[in-house]
């Protein structure tokens, strides 16, 4: 594990990716790619984009990070998740490639070099003919580099991942926008950031879409939702009961559109069963038992989650990772929530917020709250102060992970390749 900080060199981190990629013989370009940056919603607007495209036909990939309980998961072809066998074989591929990256000590991840390169590798094998790709952090230094795009998209923009990509909203679009690529077309959501990416199209020469996601929900009644599209309004049926997935919804349809008028095989039929299937945990998910988990780990999200929460009692098993002010999540959902357990989630290389930090910070805001040692002592203390309200697990997806794996065991995911294995 690396315990120093990594040399910051912005330029030579894409060179690196750009080098790793051609010494593998370039997989990421045997297929063409959809790249999704932006701050909220590029996971759910990814899974989106590609169970619609199975759903049409195309032997459609699904790269999207972070993972919430096993790495397989980040690889997916045509709902199935990588299987263990091939990710080991993978691996020994890429074995002396990465030791003799770790030897050069160069300035970008070699873990996350990797863990781009076994999808690429994947992807290739399986013969996926169009990859959807979520961007890791940023976009314009981002590892993800080299791609043959068909397409890229850029979801709504807001303030996260400040201390990598820059204080100010302007700075962090100006790193999403650089995902955009010259004659690719680009669907971008016209809120706030979108001036910057509009900027960046222009000097590209990115043919840009903007798309207005409110304007495209013409009606929604829990996982409902009527959606204006190319096609005329689209009755359909979303993974989750919650506002954000229907805006989620609007801009992955954004993003069919175009791939239809470039002639993928996709339009209404397959976007219906692609958006009906469960494409991601940890999104608004109910789980047996009364669990409701959310990876909200930003203001951002903590608002869009807020909004989805059902009336009544809301109990919080809540975590973070140590770079994020232990507030910043906390403010948003503070007026919803009756009680607190605060623990800190089990990370390899990253930092924790301790649990009792983390209470403390809740208590400063008025809150009832404490700390646990681990998630599952806050589950169970989490269920004693329930009184028949919502347990909600949110704060970071490391954590809703965890809680996770006490219904759905991390063995049966990997063997099953499905996130929602049988029991």
């Amino acid at each position: 594990m690396r315990t120093t900080p990594r040399r910051k060199d912005p330029e030579g981190k894409r060179a690196a990716a750009l080098a790793f990629n051609a010494a593998l013989g370039d997989p990421q370009r045997a297929y063409r790619a959809v790249q999704v940056a932006g701050t909220s919603g590029k996971g759910s607007v990814s899974g989106l984009i590609a169970s619609a495209l199975s759903a049409g036909g195309t032997r459609a990939g699904l790269h999207v990070s972070p993972y919430v309980q096993a790495f397989t998961e980040k690889t997916w072809v045509d709902g199935a998740l990588m299987s263990a066998e091939a990710f080991a074989a993978h691996v020994e591929t890429l074995r002396p490639h990465a030791l003799a990256e770790a030897r050069r000590d160069g300035p970008a991840s070699v873990h996350g070099l990797a863990s781009l390169a076994v999808s690429y590798l994947e992807f290739a094998r399986q013969g996926a003919e169009l990859a959807v790709q979520e961007t890791g952090v940023g976009g314009r230094y981002d590892l993800t580099q080299g791609l043959d795009l068909a397409l890229s998209v850029i979801t709504d923009l807001g303030l996260d991942h400040v201390q990598s990509l820059g204080p100010t909203l302007e700075r962090i679009a100006w790193h999403k926008a650089g995902i955009q690529r010259p004659g690719v077309p680009c669907v971008a959501v016209e809120g706030p950031g979108f001036e910057v990416v509009a900027r960046e199209a222009e000097a590209v020469g990115a043919p840009l879409v903007p798309v207005r996601p409110a304007e495209r929900v013409l009606e929604r009644d829990g996982a409902r939702a009527l959606l204006q599209s190319g096609w005329g309004p689209l009755e359909l049926t979303l993974p989750a009961a919650a506002p954000f997935w229907a805006r989620n919804a609007a801009v992955a349809l954004a993003a069919l559109e175009v791939l239809a008028e470039a002639g993928w095989p996709v339009g209404p039929e397959a976007i219906q069963r692609g958006f009906a299937r469960q494409v991601l945990p940890g999104r608004l998910e109910a789980l047996p038992g009364g669990l409701l988990l959310d990876g909200a780990h930003n203001p951002q999200k903590a608002a869009a989650l807020a909004a989805a929460l059902p009336p009544g009692r809301i109990v919080a098993v809540l975590g973070s990772t140590g770079h994020r002010p232990p507030t910043d999540v906390l403010e948003v959902l503070a007026p919803r929530l009756d009680h607190v357990v605060a623990t800190a989630p089990q990370l390899y290389g990253k930092e924790a917020l301790p649990g009792e930090e983390l209470a403390a910070a809740a208590r400063s805001l008025g809150l009832s709250a404490e700390a646990a040692p681990d998630v599952t002592s806050a589950l169970e203390l989490a269920q004693a102060r329930r009184e028949g309200g919502t347990l909600l697990v949110t704060g970071s997806l490391y954590l809703v992970g965890e809680a996770r794996g006490t219904v759905y065991p991390l063995r049966e995911v990997v063997l099953q390749r499905t996130c929602w294995p049988r029991p």
